[in-house]
């Protein structure tokens, strides 16, 4: 059977830089075959990225069950708000991850990490390096770790990835072409999510909203501003989103923008 290689790029390099991308992932996994597949975050956002990577892509491969023989998928996990190490992780499902620890990159995703290694390039890149990292390095070093190419300049050293410990809180991680807005708690905490049925205040930036905790995007009355869950799931749990039937959410709440705190007031 032959093996068939799926990129997932998780990245705030978007526009034209994702013909960069595929042109990179072809020329590295040649002569095997790669599907490139493109989620663009917003720029700079390691809260953004790590969500679309863990509760996006990974939750999707998921859905379908263990990688069968021969499937092999590689996630580029990559908003770079400053330069810092580059690690290429394998989860428990057999996925090889490659990315800058930085942020929330790889936060929701950490428990599922079963090697770590620190990537380093040995080239002597005196006035040669870019910023274009994650094209320069990371691709190729996926597809090292997938087994399609061997590029001896890089380096891959076993070490624990570092922690990240951000401070818990609940916050505007996504939302969809609907304006549905999803939210993500970074601590263990869930107090936070009102019990079904339940109504409780919530401050997302500078909106006050009453949100009904309701069973299905189609539950709430119309015009009504309810908290709910669907398809997308965060490591096995669902995520939590805001929706308003016969409307848009994000528009009614100020447009707010990923990262922006969503503090949880009483009934």
């Amino acid at each position: 059977m032959d093996n068939r290689y799926q990129l997932i790029l998780a990245t705030d390099c978007g526009g034209t830089d994702r013909g960069r991308y595929e042109i990179a992932a072809h020329r590295c996994f040649f002569p095997h075959l790669v599907q490139p597949v493109f989620f663009e975050t917003t720029s700079l956002s390691t809260l953004h990225c790590g969500f679309v990577a863990t509760a996006h892509a990974l939750s999707t491969v998921d859905h379908f069950g263990p990688l069968r023989i021969g499937e092999n998928i590689g996630l580029l996990v990559n908003a770079a708000p400053e330069r810092d190490d580059v690690y290429a992780l394998e989860l428990d499902n057999g996925v090889q991850v490659v990315g800058p620890h930085l942020g929330f990159n790889f936060h929701f995703l950490r428990d599922r990490v079963r090697k770590s290694y620190l990537v380093r390039d040995t080239r002597d890149m005196s006035g040669k390096e870019t910023p274009f990292r994650s094209m320069e390095i990371m691709v190729p070093a996926l597809a090292v770790r997938l087994g399609a190419a061997d590029f001896p300049h890089l380096e891959f050293v076993p070490q624990e990835l570092p922690r990240y410990d951000p401070e818990p809180g609940v916050y505007v991680a996504d939302w969809d072409s609907h304006d549905n807005l999803y939210l993500v708690s970074t601590g263990e905490d869930e107090s936070w999510i009102p019990a079904l049925g339940e109504t409780r205040v919530f401050r997302i930036g500078n909106t006050v909203a009453r949100l009904r905790h309701v069973d299905g995007i189609f539950a709430g009355e119309t015009g009504e501003q309810v908290l709910t869950t669907g398809s997308l799931r965060l490591n096995g749990k669902s995520v939590h989103y805001i929706v308003v039937r016969g409307s848009r959410a994000r528009a009614m709440l100020g447009n707010p923008t990923v990262g922006t705190k969503v503090l949880v007031g009483d009934r």
